[in-house]
Protein backbone atom coordinates (compact mmCIF):
# COMPACT_ATOMS: atom_id res chain seq x y z
CA UNK A 1 0.00 0.00 0.00
CA UNK A 2 1.30 3.43 -0.97
CA UNK A 3 1.74 5.73 2.01
CA UNK A 4 2.31 9.48 2.31
CA UNK A 5 4.63 11.04 4.88
CA UNK A 6 3.32 13.47 7.47
CA UNK A 7 5.19 15.63 9.96
CA UNK A 8 4.04 17.02 13.29
CA UNK A 9 5.19 20.42 14.54
CA UNK A 10 4.14 20.89 18.15
CA UNK A 11 3.96 17.78 20.35
CA UNK A 12 1.93 19.19 23.22
CA UNK A 13 -1.53 18.16 24.37
CA UNK A 14 -3.24 18.48 20.98
CA UNK A 15 -0.37 17.50 18.68
CA UNK A 16 1.09 14.74 20.80
CA UNK A 17 -2.21 13.15 21.77
CA UNK A 18 -4.46 13.67 18.74
CA UNK A 19 -2.53 14.44 15.57
CA UNK A 20 0.17 11.85 16.24
CA UNK A 21 -2.45 9.22 17.08
CA UNK A 22 -4.34 9.78 13.82
CA UNK A 23 -1.28 9.77 11.57
CA UNK A 24 0.01 6.65 13.28
CA UNK A 25 -3.22 4.74 12.78
CA UNK A 26 -4.43 5.92 9.35
CA UNK A 27 -3.45 3.09 6.96
CA UNK A 28 -2.06 5.27 4.16
CA UNK A 29 -0.40 7.89 6.38
CA UNK A 30 3.09 7.59 7.83
CA UNK A 31 4.19 9.82 10.68
CA UNK A 32 7.79 10.46 9.61
CA UNK A 33 9.01 13.10 12.06
CA UNK A 34 8.04 15.12 15.10
CA UNK A 35 9.29 18.57 16.07
CA UNK A 36 8.95 20.41 19.36
CA UNK A 37 11.03 22.98 21.18
CA UNK A 38 11.01 20.54 24.09
CA UNK A 39 13.10 17.66 22.72
CA UNK A 40 12.17 15.33 25.57
CA UNK A 41 8.48 15.84 24.91
CA UNK A 42 8.93 15.25 21.17
CA UNK A 43 10.95 12.11 21.85
CA UNK A 44 8.34 10.75 24.25
CA UNK A 45 5.65 11.07 21.57
CA UNK A 46 7.99 9.63 18.93
CA UNK A 47 8.79 6.62 21.11
CA UNK A 48 5.10 6.06 21.77
CA UNK A 49 4.33 5.84 18.04
CA UNK A 50 7.57 4.43 16.71
CA UNK A 51 8.67 7.60 14.91
CA UNK A 52 12.35 7.61 14.02
CA UNK A 53 13.04 11.32 13.55
CA UNK A 54 12.85 14.05 16.20
CA UNK A 55 13.71 17.72 15.73
CA UNK A 56 13.70 20.91 17.75
CA UNK A 57 13.87 23.16 14.68
CA UNK A 58 10.84 22.95 12.38
CA UNK A 59 13.00 23.94 9.40
CA UNK A 60 14.87 20.65 9.66
CA UNK A 61 11.56 18.76 9.51
CA UNK A 62 10.35 20.82 6.55
CA UNK A 63 13.56 20.06 4.65
CA UNK A 64 12.70 16.35 4.46
CA UNK A 65 11.63 15.17 0.99
CA UNK A 66 9.66 12.26 2.45
CA UNK A 67 7.15 14.56 4.18
CA UNK A 68 4.29 15.80 2.01
CA UNK A 69 2.13 17.42 4.68
CA UNK A 70 2.43 18.77 8.20
CA UNK A 71 0.30 19.50 11.23
CA UNK A 72 1.05 22.75 13.02
CA UNK A 73 -0.12 22.31 16.60
CA UNK A 74 1.85 25.12 18.22
CA UNK A 75 0.18 27.79 20.41
CA UNK A 76 -2.37 29.88 18.53
CA UNK A 77 -0.13 32.97 18.33
CA UNK A 78 2.81 30.97 16.90
CA UNK A 79 1.46 29.83 13.53
CA UNK A 80 2.54 32.46 11.00
CA UNK A 81 6.25 31.81 10.64
CA UNK A 82 5.90 28.03 10.58
CA UNK A 83 2.92 27.98 8.21
CA UNK A 84 4.60 30.30 5.70
CA UNK A 85 7.78 28.23 5.80
CA UNK A 86 5.75 25.05 5.31
CA UNK A 87 3.97 26.52 2.30
CA UNK A 88 7.28 27.66 0.78
CA UNK A 89 8.61 24.13 1.31
CA UNK A 90 5.67 22.78 -0.69
CA UNK A 91 3.98 21.02 2.22
CA UNK A 92 0.22 20.71 2.66
CA UNK A 93 -0.81 22.20 5.98
CA UNK A 94 -3.23 21.39 8.77
CA UNK A 95 -3.09 24.18 11.35
CA UNK A 96 -4.86 24.23 14.67
CA UNK A 97 -7.51 26.87 15.22
CA UNK A 98 -7.44 29.82 15.23
CA UNK A 99 -5.31 30.23 12.13
CA UNK A 100 -3.71 33.29 13.76
CA UNK A 101 -4.41 35.94 16.37
CA UNK A 102 -3.91 38.96 14.12
CA UNK A 103 -5.45 39.76 10.76
CA UNK A 104 -1.98 40.44 9.33
CA UNK A 105 -0.75 36.98 10.32
CA UNK A 106 -3.88 35.29 8.97
CA UNK A 107 -3.62 37.12 5.64
CA UNK A 108 0.09 36.32 5.32
CA UNK A 109 -0.56 32.60 5.83
CA UNK A 110 -3.39 32.52 3.29
CA UNK A 111 -1.32 34.42 0.72
CA UNK A 112 1.68 32.12 1.18
CA UNK A 113 -0.49 29.03 0.72
CA UNK A 114 -2.17 30.42 -2.39
CA UNK A 115 1.19 31.36 -3.89
CA UNK A 116 2.64 27.91 -3.20
CA UNK A 117 -0.43 26.05 -4.44
CA UNK A 118 -0.62 23.75 -1.40
CA UNK A 119 -3.64 22.69 0.62
CA UNK A 120 -4.48 24.46 3.86
CA UNK A 121 -7.01 23.15 6.37
CA UNK A 122 -7.81 24.76 9.72
CA UNK A 123 -8.87 22.32 12.41
CA UNK A 124 -12.34 23.56 13.25
CA UNK A 125 -13.27 20.05 14.31
CA UNK A 126 -16.85 20.86 15.32
CA UNK A 127 -17.67 20.78 11.61
CA UNK A 128 -17.73 16.98 12.02
CA UNK A 129 -19.26 17.03 15.49
CA UNK A 130 -22.48 14.99 15.09
CA UNK A 131 -24.45 17.52 17.12
CA UNK A 132 -23.54 20.41 14.85
CA UNK A 133 -23.77 18.34 11.67
CA UNK A 134 -27.34 17.48 12.69
CA UNK A 135 -28.05 21.16 13.36
CA UNK A 136 -26.73 22.20 9.96
CA UNK A 137 -28.81 19.55 8.23
CA UNK A 138 -31.91 20.88 10.00
CA UNK A 139 -31.07 24.46 9.02
CA UNK A 140 -30.37 23.60 5.39
CA UNK A 141 -33.59 21.53 5.17
CA UNK A 142 -35.55 24.57 6.32
CA UNK A 143 -36.88 22.81 9.41
CA UNK A 144 -36.25 25.85 11.61
CA UNK A 145 -37.35 28.38 9.04
CA UNK A 146 -35.14 31.47 8.84
CA UNK A 147 -32.52 31.56 11.58
CA UNK A 148 -33.04 34.62 13.75
CA UNK A 149 -30.78 34.15 16.77
CA UNK A 150 -27.95 31.93 17.99
CA UNK A 151 -26.73 31.71 21.57
CA UNK A 152 -23.37 29.99 21.93
CA UNK A 153 -21.53 29.29 25.17
CA UNK A 154 -18.16 27.54 25.33
CA UNK A 155 -16.24 28.07 28.54
CA UNK A 156 -13.50 26.31 30.52
CA UNK A 157 -12.72 25.82 34.15
CA UNK A 158 -9.68 27.58 35.56
CA UNK A 159 -7.76 24.34 35.03
CA UNK A 160 -7.19 25.28 31.38
CA UNK A 161 -5.44 28.64 31.84
CA UNK A 162 -3.74 27.77 35.12
CA UNK A 163 -2.54 24.22 34.47
CA UNK A 164 -3.19 23.00 30.92
CA UNK A 165 -1.84 25.91 28.84
CA UNK A 166 1.53 27.34 29.92
CA UNK A 167 1.01 30.09 27.32
CA UNK A 168 -2.46 31.15 28.53
CA UNK A 169 -1.31 34.71 29.25
CA UNK A 170 -0.59 35.10 25.54
CA UNK A 171 -4.10 34.00 24.59
CA UNK A 172 -7.61 34.14 26.06
CA UNK A 173 -10.90 32.27 26.13
CA UNK A 174 -11.87 34.39 23.13
CA UNK A 175 -9.13 32.88 20.96
CA UNK A 176 -9.10 29.42 22.47
CA UNK A 177 -12.88 28.93 22.60
CA UNK A 178 -14.86 31.60 20.76
CA UNK A 179 -13.01 30.72 17.57
CA UNK A 180 -14.91 27.41 17.57
CA UNK A 181 -18.34 28.91 18.20
CA UNK A 182 -17.94 31.81 15.79
CA UNK A 183 -16.94 29.37 13.07
CA UNK A 184 -20.01 27.28 13.88
CA UNK A 185 -22.30 30.30 13.59
CA UNK A 186 -20.80 31.34 10.24
CA UNK A 187 -21.04 27.71 9.03
CA UNK A 188 -24.67 27.34 10.12
CA UNK A 189 -25.81 30.70 8.79
CA UNK A 190 -23.74 30.77 5.60
CA UNK A 191 -23.29 34.51 6.10
CA UNK A 192 -20.59 36.98 7.09
CA UNK A 193 -20.63 39.01 10.31
CA UNK A 194 -21.39 42.69 9.78
CA UNK A 195 -21.06 44.30 13.21
CA UNK A 196 -19.85 43.38 16.69
CA UNK A 197 -20.22 44.78 20.17
CA UNK A 198 -18.35 43.22 23.06
CA UNK A 199 -17.38 43.54 26.69
CA UNK A 200 -14.73 41.75 28.72
CA UNK A 201 -13.63 41.67 32.32
CA UNK A 202 -10.34 40.85 34.00
CA UNK A 203 -9.18 40.28 37.55
CA UNK A 204 -9.50 36.70 38.72
CA UNK A 205 -6.91 35.23 36.36
CA UNK A 206 -4.62 38.20 36.95
CA UNK A 207 -4.79 37.46 40.68
CA UNK A 208 -3.56 33.96 39.82
CA UNK A 209 -0.61 35.34 37.88
CA UNK A 210 -2.10 34.99 34.39
CA UNK A 211 -2.46 38.33 32.64
CA UNK A 212 -5.44 37.71 30.39
CA UNK A 213 -9.17 38.35 30.40
CA UNK A 214 -11.53 36.30 32.55
CA UNK A 215 -14.28 36.34 29.93
CA UNK A 216 -15.67 37.97 26.80
CA UNK A 217 -19.33 38.50 25.93
CA UNK A 218 -19.99 39.53 22.33
CA UNK A 219 -23.00 40.30 20.18
CA UNK A 220 -22.40 39.66 16.49
CA UNK A 221 -24.84 40.90 13.86
CA UNK A 222 -24.76 39.09 10.52
CA UNK A 223 -25.32 40.56 7.08
CA UNK A 224 -28.72 38.86 6.74
CA UNK A 225 -30.00 40.13 10.08
CA UNK A 226 -29.37 37.16 12.35
CA UNK A 227 -27.79 37.85 15.75
CA UNK A 228 -25.25 35.75 17.66
CA UNK A 229 -24.39 36.01 21.34
CA UNK A 230 -20.98 34.57 22.23
CA UNK A 231 -20.14 33.76 25.85
CA UNK A 232 -16.62 32.53 26.58
CA UNK A 233 -14.92 32.35 29.97
CA UNK A 234 -11.84 30.77 31.51
CA UNK A 235 -13.04 31.05 35.11
CA UNK A 236 -15.55 28.26 35.66
CA UNK A 237 -14.86 26.51 38.98
CA UNK A 238 -12.78 23.35 38.80
CA UNK A 239 -15.56 21.50 40.63
CA UNK A 240 -17.49 21.45 37.33
CA UNK A 241 -17.86 17.83 36.13
CA UNK A 242 -16.17 18.63 32.81
CA UNK A 243 -13.32 20.96 31.94
CA UNK A 244 -15.52 22.57 29.26
CA UNK A 245 -19.13 23.71 29.13
CA UNK A 246 -20.74 23.94 25.70
CA UNK A 247 -24.28 25.04 24.91
CA UNK A 248 -25.87 26.35 21.71
CA UNK A 249 -29.43 27.45 20.97
CA UNK A 250 -30.73 28.12 17.47
CA UNK A 251 -33.97 30.09 17.18
CA UNK A 252 -35.66 30.23 13.80
CA UNK A 253 -38.91 31.58 12.42
CA UNK A 254 -40.40 28.08 12.48
CA UNK A 255 -38.55 26.21 15.18
CA UNK A 256 -35.74 25.94 17.69
CA UNK A 257 -32.82 23.58 18.24
CA UNK A 258 -30.81 23.09 21.45
CA UNK A 259 -27.31 21.58 21.67
CA UNK A 260 -25.58 20.44 24.84
CA UNK A 261 -22.48 18.34 24.30
CA UNK A 262 -20.70 18.95 27.60
CA UNK A 263 -23.17 17.62 30.15
CA UNK A 264 -25.75 15.64 28.19
CA UNK A 265 -25.48 12.85 30.79
CA UNK A 266 -25.07 9.96 28.37
CA UNK A 267 -22.70 8.60 31.00
CA UNK A 268 -22.59 9.74 34.63
CA UNK A 269 -19.77 8.58 36.91
CA UNK A 270 -19.76 8.99 40.69
CA UNK A 271 -16.84 7.94 42.87
CA UNK A 272 -15.86 8.64 46.46
CA UNK A 273 -14.00 11.77 45.37
CA UNK A 274 -15.87 13.31 42.43
CA UNK A 275 -18.75 13.29 40.00
CA UNK A 276 -17.95 13.37 36.28
CA UNK A 277 -19.65 13.22 32.89
CA UNK A 278 -17.19 11.27 30.69
CA UNK A 279 -16.80 12.33 27.09
CA UNK A 280 -18.53 9.97 24.67
CA UNK A 281 -18.61 12.23 21.62
CA UNK A 282 -15.40 14.18 21.07
CA UNK A 283 -12.78 11.45 21.30
CA UNK A 284 -12.40 8.10 23.00
CA UNK A 285 -8.66 7.73 22.69
CA UNK A 286 -7.65 4.06 22.87
CA UNK A 287 -3.92 3.71 22.40
CA UNK A 288 -4.31 -0.01 21.73
CA UNK A 289 -6.86 0.36 18.94
CA UNK A 290 -6.20 1.16 15.29
CA UNK A 291 -9.74 2.49 14.93
CA UNK A 292 -10.42 6.20 15.35
CA UNK A 293 -13.35 7.27 17.46
CA UNK A 294 -14.82 10.72 17.92
CA UNK A 295 -15.14 13.87 15.86
CA UNK A 296 -11.91 15.44 17.15
CA UNK A 297 -9.87 12.63 15.60
CA UNK A 298 -12.14 12.39 12.56
CA UNK A 299 -11.37 16.00 11.69
CA UNK A 300 -7.63 15.26 11.45
CA UNK A 301 -8.40 12.15 9.41
CA UNK A 302 -10.28 14.38 6.94
CA UNK A 303 -7.01 16.23 6.33
CA UNK A 304 -5.41 12.91 5.41
CA UNK A 305 -8.28 12.37 2.94
CA UNK A 306 -7.69 15.83 1.47
CA UNK A 307 -3.98 15.16 0.95
CA UNK A 308 -4.26 11.60 -0.37
CA UNK A 309 -7.55 11.73 -2.27
CA UNK A 310 -7.91 15.44 -3.08
CA UNK A 311 -11.05 15.68 -0.92
CA UNK A 312 -12.26 19.13 0.17
CA UNK A 313 -10.79 20.44 3.41
CA UNK A 314 -13.17 20.96 6.32
CA UNK A 315 -12.36 24.64 6.82
CA UNK A 316 -10.38 26.80 4.42
CA UNK A 317 -7.81 29.46 5.19
CA UNK A 318 -10.19 32.18 3.99
CA UNK A 319 -12.92 30.98 6.35
CA UNK A 320 -10.48 30.86 9.24
CA UNK A 321 -9.09 34.30 8.39
CA UNK A 322 -12.63 35.67 8.65
CA UNK A 323 -12.95 34.21 12.14
CA UNK A 324 -9.67 35.88 13.13
CA UNK A 325 -10.84 39.22 11.73
CA UNK A 326 -14.08 39.08 13.74
CA UNK A 327 -12.32 38.03 16.94
CA UNK A 328 -9.91 40.94 16.53
CA UNK A 329 -12.94 43.23 16.14
CA UNK A 330 -14.42 41.78 19.34
CA UNK A 331 -11.20 42.60 21.19
CA UNK A 332 -11.24 46.11 19.73
CA UNK A 333 -14.88 46.63 20.74
CA UNK A 334 -14.26 45.39 24.28
CA UNK A 335 -11.32 47.80 24.66
CA UNK A 336 -13.12 50.81 23.20
CA UNK A 337 -16.62 50.15 24.52
CA UNK A 338 -17.99 50.82 21.05
CA UNK A 339 -19.43 48.70 18.23
CA UNK A 340 -17.08 47.78 15.39
CA UNK A 341 -18.33 47.62 11.81
CA UNK A 342 -17.06 44.76 9.65
CA UNK A 343 -18.71 45.39 6.28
Amino acid sequence: MHTVGFGLIGAGIVGGAWHAHVYHHMPRAELVAICDLDEARAREVADRYGVAHVYTDYRDLLARDDIAAVSIATPDFAHREIAIAAAQAGKHILVEKPIATTTADASAIVQAVEKAGVKLMVDFHNRVNPAFVSARQAVQAGELGELQYIYARLSNTTFVPTQMLPWAAQSSALWFLASHMLDMACWLLGEKPARVYAVSRSGLLQSLGIDTQDFHIAIVEFAGGAVLTLENAWILPETEPNVFNLKMELLGSQGALYINTSDNRTVEKYTQTAASLPDTLGFTLDADSARLSGFVLESIARFVDAVLDDKPVLATGQEAALVTRVLCAIEESARAGQPVELL
